[in-house]
C-alpha cells in the first residue's frame, strides 16, 4: 500500500536510513507491506520547478515509483527532482541511474565525513512515467 501519512515516522525512517534529520514542511510517500515501512522518500525544499527528492528503501516497486512520479511531475507540477548521495555510496549511485538520474556535481563535505553526489531526474527522463511499459532495473 502507498501512503503518505504518518509523515513524521516516514520521514523518521528515512532520515534514520539515510544518516540525516528533516524538519518541515515536507511532504512524504511511503510503500508499507505487512506493517512496515519498506520504501520511503521525503520531498522538501520545493521551489516550483524543482523539489529535494531523498530515499530510503529496502524494495523499490514500479508502482511506487510511479507514484512518485505522479506526484512529483503532476501534484508539484515539476519538471526535476534534485537528490544527494554520499560519495561513498556505490549502490545509491547505481539506483539513481537506474532511476533516470544524471550525475550534476559534488559539494565537498556535505554529508560531514563525506563529500555529496548531486543528481537530477528531468521528467522527460524518469522512466517510470504513467505510460511506461515496465520496470527498467528498479
Amino acid at each position: 500500500m502507498i501512503v503518505s501519512e504518518p509523515r513524521e515516522e516516514i520521514a523518521a525512517w528515512v532520515g534514520n536510513r539515510i544518516g540525516v534529520s528533516f524538519h518541515p514542511p515536507y511532504t512524504t510517500l511511503a510503500h508499507i507491506d505487512r506493517g512496515r515501512i519498506i520504501a520511503g522518500f521525503v520531498f522538501n525544499v520545493w521551489t516550483e520547478h524543482d523539489v529535494e527528492v531523498s530515499l530510503a528503501a529496502d524494495r523499490l516497486t514500479l508502482t511506487l515509483m510511479r507514484s512518485v512520479f505522479r506526484y512529483v511531475v503532476h501534484q508539484l507540477g515539476c519538471r526535476r527532482a534534485t537528490a544527494r548521495t554520499r560519495a561513498d555510496n556505490a549502490e545509491s549511485q547505481r539506483v539513481l541511474v537506474r532511476l533516470g538520474a544524471r550525475l550534476e556535481g559534488r559539494q565537498q563535505a556535505y554529508f560531514g565525513d563525506c563529500d555529496a553526489l548531486l543528481y537530477a531526474i528531468m521528467k522527460e527522463d524518469f522512466p517510470y512515467g504513467l505510460h511506461a511499459e515496465g520496470p527498467k532495473g528498479a
